[in-house]
């Protein structure tokens, strides 16, 4: 099963809503939950390596090598939308799996922007 973490600058209300989007195909923590809430970027991405997760996030540091490297590793998901509110949110992510189910996100690099989805994979 795939698992997801959400990074401290998502909208604490999209943990519940995107575990019913997704149902059974993916389990949704976030950092607030996992008591991760004041880790590093560095920490944060780390622990999603150790420990299998995809991390959904506002946060361009988690795609900039020259700040974590091995990018995406297990996988990474911008959201490149603004402002950072729970609808825009929702949208985003919505967005993004009318384009690509939970299961292609593994190993991906994903930026959702307001126009378009860049997606790359990890062979």
């Amino acid at each position: 099963m795939i698992k997801i973490l959400l990074d401290q600058n998502i909208p604490a209300k999209i943990e519940s809503w995107l575990q019913e989007k997704v149902g059974q195909s993916a389990t949704i923590q976030s950092t607030r939950t996992r008591g991760m809430a004041r880790f590093s970027d560095r920490d944060i991405f780390s622990y999603c390596q150790h420990n299998g997760l995809i991390i959904i996030t506002y946060d361009d540091d988690f795609q900039n090598p020259l700040m974590i490297s091995d990018i995406p590793g297990y996988g990474v998901i911008r959201l490149n939308v603004y402002p950072t509110g729970v609808r825009q949110t929702q949208e985003a992510l919505t967005r993004l799996l009318d384009h690509y189910p939970v299961n292609e996100w593994e190993k991906a690099s994903i930026v959702v922007d307001v126009q378009k989805i860049r997606y790359s994979k990890k062979p």
